[in-house]
């Protein structure tokens, strides 16, 4: 059977011959309003085929077929056709589509662009296997209107081609949306101080950015923070003054007015560079400082929930009246008072966040109902890799992160949340310990991709899906090789199917190395765990000696991990960046070398 991400809602296999193209291609398609993008996607995904478009009175179809030496074919359109009753209502379905394939071709049947374009993507997974697109009927629509990844550009982040390339990626596997913070790596022209002066992003690398998103149907969100997490702004000395205390490096004093004409003008400059985007997120997170300065302990009687709502509103009447739906984070007011939040501007969307625990329903069953009682819209933002009280993540601590999407999806289906951010960070604040690298975290974010679009779908099939999907591994060959495994295993198996990968091989690399550095460093007998038996039996032979051999073990393990990971880092981020990774894995060790170790008299001659 074919994996396909995500899965679809009906595919109705049929007897007879599939299609398969060693012939010349024909692609027909009829759009209700021109769109140039899909025309492109088709020269895209058939290379050589002769392409032609014209309008429809209604919908969006496209007919793939042989061409005859002439370049023509035979010509049928789908609404020439009949549909069965679930395609008809699929290509009703906003972003849905309807897919007929049979031995003469294909057709595709929407009722918008995205529609057509997403039966695209659906066709050409189905190519890809063995080049023979089995025939049969396909109806499938989205479950989740806005389905996001989320690019975190705080710390080390790919490399600007890159996240330019990964849109394509994301939008293969029906990916609509992107949240972006891009702190000071958005090129700011009106507060140029506040932009990175290495690794900001260049206008033209900020525009292809956006280009490319509109081209594969993908929303930008952009995420301005505004009242905490702005260490990157208020470690200037020029805006250190606006800090609640001196102590608190990233959050603003919401008493004073000079606070407000900066985010106020941070936010317009983010607006006024993303025209297209419906939403602006305004952060609004963990800010813990509230209401300690004396000013604005007088000015909200000490009532944290009233600053907070006090600031915010204002943020949400400048940012409504320029036209953009206001998103904030949840947590500030996760416990306020009915009688608090009942100030709070309705303009503004609660964006739920909940990462760990085994209460998701209950916890974001009874905050949706508390602000959806007020008239204040929710969006649901799971995690594919947060804290998890695992500060070096060289990958997602994938047990925590597949309970966490589950069960979020479970409980947006049951509350009708229609967006879902699969957040992504790239550290805990600006000034902390990069969790880990972007390229290791595809294994979670398309089993995001893969729940929003069907949240009925069967996620125990997920791992085996996408080890075909992403890296060509059919499923009997990775468990010929290794027995039974489960959803939660990937990144304990990809690496040891390098060898069968056929596709996204340099991931897999990538996943061997850091798993390389883990056994090297922590669980293969880290030598600095074993110093203290020195305290309890000094000048022992026996322990020197076994003191010696873990030592040797790890830093001969240490150093061959160092160079492969730096070179393999330097393919996806810059080569500084790669550097800032490297130095937070090996900072401890290398000083450890420096100091205990080399006192000790440990080294690798003995």
């Amino acid at each position: 059977m074919i994996s396909l991400i995500p899965q679809t809602k009906q595919w109705v296999l049929k007897e007879g011959a599939g299609f398969s193209h060693a012939d010349p291609l024909l692609v027909e398609l009829r759009l209700e309003q021109a769109d140039p993008r899909l025309e492109r996607h088709c020269r895209r995904l058939f290379p050589g085929a002769v392409v032609r478009a014209e309008s429809a009175s209604a919908g969006y179809a496209v007919r793939i077929g042989r061409a005859n030496n002439d370049g023509d074919g035979a010509r049928g359109h789908a609404d020439e056709q009949g549909l069965s009753v679930d395609a008809a209502t699929a290509a009703g379905k906003r972003e849905g589509y309807d897919l007929q394939v049979d031995e003469s071709g294909a057709t595709i049947r929407a009722s918008d662009a995205a529609g057509l374009f997403y039966g695209l993507q659906t066709f050409r997974q189905l190519m890809e296997h063995n080049g023979e697109a089995p025939a049969g009927t396909i109806a499938d629509w989205p479950d989740t209107a806005l389905r996001c990844m989320n690019y975190d550009l705080r710390q080390t982040y790919s490399k600007p081609e890159r996240l330019v390339s990964y849109l394509a990626d994301f939008a293969r596997y029906k990916v609509n949306g992107l949240l972006i913070e891009y702190e000071d790596k958005f090129p700011f022209e009106n507060y140029p101080e506040l932009a990175h002066p290495k690794h900001a992003l260049s206008r033209e690398q900020f525009e292809e950015l956006k280009r490319e998103a509109r081209e594969y149907f993908i929303e930008i969100i952009p995420l301005q923070q505004s009242f905490g997490h702005l260490e990157y702004v208020l470690r200037h000395d020029r805006y250190k003054h606006l800090r609640e205390t001196e102590k608190s490096i990233g959050e603003l004093c919401p008493s004073r007015e000079e606070s407000f004409e900066l985010v106020t003008g941070l936010l317009a400059e983010m607006m006024d560079r993303h025209p297209d985007s419906r939403y602006i997120h305004l952060g609004c997170d963990e800010v813990y400082s509230l209401c300690e300065c004396e000013t604005c302990r007088e000015q909200y009687d000490g009532v944290r929930e009233r600053a907070f709502i006090a600031f915010l509103n204002r943020l949400i009447v400048f940012t409504a009246e320029r036209g953009k739906s206001p998103i904030f984070w949840h947590d500030m007011l996760d416990k306020c008072p009915e009688e608090e939040l009942r100030k709070l501007d309705k303009r503004g969307i609660a964006m739920i966040w909940i990462y760990n625990g085994r209460n998701i329903d209950s916890e974001v069953s009874a905050l949706t109902a508390k602000f959806r009682k007020l008239g204040i819209g929710v969006m649901g933002a799971p995690a594919v890799r947060s804290f998890d009280w695992a500060e070096h993540q060289n990958y997602p601590v994938i047990v925590n992160r597949v309970d966490n999407l589950l069960q979020w999806t479970e409980t947006s289906e049951k509350l009708g949340i229609d967006c879902m951010v699969a957040t992504n960070w790239t550290g805990p604040f600006s000034l902390g310990v990069p969790y880990g690298v972007f390229e290791t975290t595809w294994y979670p974010m398309l089993l995001h991709a893969d729940l929003c679009w069907n949240r009925g779908g069967d996620p125990n099939t997920f791992i085996d899906r996408f080890l075909q999907q992403f890296h060509g591994v059919e499923p009997s060959v990775a468990r010929a090789k290794l027995g039974n495994y489960r959803i939660e295993d990937y990144y304990d198996i990809i690496w040891k199917l390098r060898d069968e990968v056929q596709v996204n091989r340099d991931y897999a690399e990538l996943i061997a190395i850091m798993h390389d550095y883990e056994k090297a460093t922590d669980r293969s007998r880290a030598i600095h765990k074993y110093l203290y038996r020195w305290e309890l039996f000094p000048g022992d032979p026996a322990e020197r000696r076994s003191l010696l051999n873990n030592y040797q073990r790890n830093r001969l393990g240490r150093e061959a991990v160092r160079l492969s990971m730096q070179a393999e880092l330097e393919r996806y981020q810059r080569a500084d960046m790669a550097e800032h990774f490297v130095l937070s894995r090996f900072y401890l060790h290398d000083y450890l070398e420096q100091t205990i170790y080399r006192e000790l008299g440990l080294n690798l001659e003995d």
